[in-house]
């Protein structure tokens, strides 16, 4: 949904226009977009069939199951994704001339059920820690999947997982306007301010190994005070409505706090 906005989208250039083959030669990857004035390479991505069963199932197998074992093989559909989209961004970056251009990327969770904008968070934080050089915000939306505030309002949630840098945080401004225009042309009000406190995520199995559903929740709060900028403490922008989900005991676990 993302992408097909900015396809038409008054402040994006898209760099698959036929006027730029010539600079994406001798095998320079292209990224999707430039946004606001060249101010910002953007890729954009959605996961859309991602063998979600075969995944848990699979790690379902393994004796005793952790997040060492379960994380990196998981999350490898998303991590090849932001990786390539790091090699992208730079060799836009390059030949464009434009070496102080903001890396983004967005990804967008397309699968209903089986996951939820909460992976992307946790999968983007994880990467950005070994590297990533050239990206500096990862936008992760879900418009399919959704949660509720900390009033019991239903709402859909997105958030940027950014670094504590100087460019993340012009990167942070920039897309506040973005967010506000995605949301204005989706017809969905847009609710900002929030941060996600902690978050839950259950793939859940019989006691055979055959994956049966997907649970998650997070604690979304309204900060007091300013929060210091950083991709731990990351800022969250909240949209539309649906329902809460209750996690209960089952095999695969995943849970953090920022």
């Amino acid at each position: 949904m993302m992408k097909e906005f900015l396809e038409r989208y008054e402040k994006a250039i898209n760099l698959d226009n036929q006027e730029y083959n010539s600079y994406f030669i001798n095998g320079k990857n292209r990224a999707d977009f430039l946004l606001f004035d060249s101010q910002i390479v953007c890729e954009s991505k959605g996961f859309s069939s991602i063998d979600i069963k075969g995944k848990v199932e699979k790690q379902a197998l393994k004796i005793p199951i952790s997040e060492q074992n379960f994380k990196p093989d998981f999350y490898n559909r998303i991590n090849e994704v932001l990786r390539k989209a790091n090699n992208q961004i730079k060799d836009s970056k390059e030949v464009l001339n434009y070496p102080d251009a903001l890396g983004l990327v967005i990804l967008e969770n397309l699968i209903q059920s089986d996951l939820s904008v909460l992976s992307l968070i946790d999968a983007s934080n994880r990467t950005m820690l070994g590297g990533l050089e050239h990206i500096d915000g990862v936008l992760c939306l879900d418009i399919v999947n959704n949660f509720s505030d900390s009033d019991g309002k239903p709402v859909r949630l997105s958030q940027l997982v950014i670094r504590d840098t100087e460019k993340s945080i012009k990167l942070n401004e920039l897309l506040q306007k973005l967010m506000n225009d995605f949301c204005d042309y989706s017809d969905m009000p847009f609710k900002d301010g929030f941060i996600i406190k902690e978050g839950e995520q259950i793939w859940q199995t019989n006691q055979n190994g055959k994956y049966l559903t997907y649970k998650a929740k997070c604690d979304l709060r309204i900060p007091t005070s300013e929060i210091k900028l950083n991709w731990k403490k990351q800022l969250a922008n909240f949209l539309d409505k649906w329902w809460w989900i209750i996690p209960f005991p089952v095999i695969l676990y995943d849970w953090f706090i920022r």
